[in-house]
């Protein structure tokens, strides 16, 4: 496919704001069409596909899997752009988005927003705050990733470095209370 084929098709499959049948309209095309599609979408366009949740959850976790077999640098970038604090974290009947942030070793761009979203302070739910810490201590445990935690949270202004110490540590410490892992 062209690439003014891709946009004109891309432009078609983001037109409803939902994402209820995205995945599906996308495993209809030839797999290099899909990842062209799902490669060339900006920041934006994710954002409204993985943030307007209303009802979508099950959905969006549903097309979030699909992406980790077609391109691996989009999946990643959705998971990135979908922990919004404000929003809160996607939870779903299907939680493979976050038994795959357990079980690989997740970018570093993404891990800096994982230990973002950990830390931040805004009305965090209790279970939001449980899954996160689920997922920073996989990455510690099993990818040795608390010298890369250490380095990014030393650059903290010091009332804000010591708080997120604490975080991360009571994190690491803690069991896991979901089977991600």
């Amino acid at each position: 496919m062209k690439n003014s084929e891709v946009e004109k098709r891309k432009n078609e499959l983001l037109k409803p704001y939902w994402t209820e049948d995205l995945h599906h309209s996308l495993e209809k095309l030839p797999p290099k069409d899909a990842k062209k599609i799902v490669e060339s979408m900006d920041d934006s366009e994710i954002y409204i596909k993985v943030n307007l949740r209303k009802h979508q959850e099950d959905y969006i976790a549903d097309y979030i899997e699909y992406l980790w077999d077609i391109s691996e640098d989009a999946y990643w970038k959705h998971i990135k752009i979908s922990l919004d604090v404000e929003i809160g974290l996607l939870w779903s009947d299907n939680m493979s988005h976050f038994e795959r942030m357990c079980n690989y070793e997740i970018p570093h761009d993404v891990l800096i927003k994982i230990i973002d979203f950990a830390i931040d302070d805004k009305s965090q739910s209790k279970q939001d705050f449980d899954a996160i810490g689920c997922v920073i201590k996989a990455q510690v445990e099993r990818f040795a990733r608390k010298a890369e935690i250490d380095e990014y949270i030393s650059t903290f202004k010091e009332k804000k470095k010591a708080n997120a110490k604490l975080a991360i540590s009571s994190m690491i410490e803690c069991r896991c209370h979901y089977q991600f892992y």
